[in-house]
């Protein structure tokens, strides 16, 4: 972290110009935050809370992506559940502090955040790939807190163990990092998380994709995952009668397949659902996870 963060800082200054014009031009796109910032010991966190309910909804994002992320999601299940959506670490409008950036971090910051907006238990729990390391510690940590848990294609922390890392996208989130004060990424048109959302979030996109904190979360993120994964090794399994649903995107990769079998079976109540859809099943059809949030949240002896 130390070596890239130098180098990082040698590159803005030996490329001042375009290190200028890089900053300029996150000022010249800043969108105002769509949801309100908490204040938490470590952190400026960025949450979205939308509806009402006997129950929350807790949606968690993928790596690189944001609180936004869920534009077709959080407002259908706001109809009959209150939903808080953010974004970790450096992601979107949150800002923090924190030497690490693992799962047990995104815990104690959410933990925090529910706490100061006096959200009360019951919780669903939804994760989307990275973010399902985090939902599924922090049922380790809170099972009394949580009613359900929506895994939606996320990791195993299998994934992350040294021999299973994709060396080829450490290198390409470094690179990101390294040259993103110089605005490099920029000038290549490679921004972090989504290139589209809905239309009304372009603008919002076109901010959040570029700002400095947003490479350097995917950087510390990715660093950090053999942390994540042994968090979740070392954590207390989770309570066997809690109903969770599993669903699965298309994926050629055996090892994928096999990660997805070992979390079909955290349970005995774990439903597993094979879809016909790329990663982000949230985006690329949403009813999927709609009509499985509200299955869970019935369950739950919500409304």
């Amino acid at each position: 972290m130390k070596l890239a963060t130098i180098t990082r800082n040698i590159l803005g200054v030996l490329a001042f110009p375009l290190t200028a014009w890089n900053l300029a031009m996150n000022q010249i796109n800043k969108v105002a935050p769509p949801g309100q910032i908490i204040q938490t010991k470590h952190s400026e966190v960025h949450a979205i809370v939308t509806g009402d309910g006997d129950v929350t909804v807790v949606l968690e994002a993928g790596l690189g992506s944001t609180s936004i992320d869920w534009c077709f999601v959080q407002p259908e299940i706001s109809k009959i559940a209150r939903v808080l959506s953010y974004d970790r670490g450096d992601y979107g409008w949150s800002r923090t502090k924190r030497k690490t950036l693992t799962a047990l971090d995104s815990v104690e910051e959410l933990k925090e955040v529910l706490e100061k907006l006096n959200i009360k238990p019951p919780y669903i729990l939804v994760g989307h790939s990275f973010g399902g390391l985090t939902m599924r510690l922090f049922v380790s940590m809170y099972p009394d807190d949580v009613a359900g848990l929506l895994l939606e294609d996320a990791v195993h922390e299998n994934q992350y163990i040294s021999s299973n890392q994709n060396k080829q996208f450490k290198m390409l989130v470094t690179f990101g990092y390294v040259t993103s004060l110089m605005g490099l990424p920029r000038i290549l048109k490679q921004k972090v998380g989504r290139k589209f959302l809905a239309k009304e979030y372009d603008k919002h996109l076109k901010y959040v994709g570029y700002t400095l904190g947003a490479f350097k979360s995917i950087y510390r993120e990715y660093a950090n995952s053999y942390l994540s994964a042994n968090q979740l090794h070392e954590s207390k399994p989770i309570c066997d009668d809690l109903p969770i649903m599993v669903i699965s995107a298309v994926n050629p990769s055996e090892q994928w397949k096999q990660q997805q079998l070992l979390l079909s079976k955290l349970t005995t109540r774990t439903t597993h659902i094979q879809t016909k859809t790329g990663h982000s099943v949230h985006l690329e059809d949403p009813k999927i996870i709609i009509d499985s949030i509200t299955k869970l949240i019935k369950e739950s002896g919500g409304n």
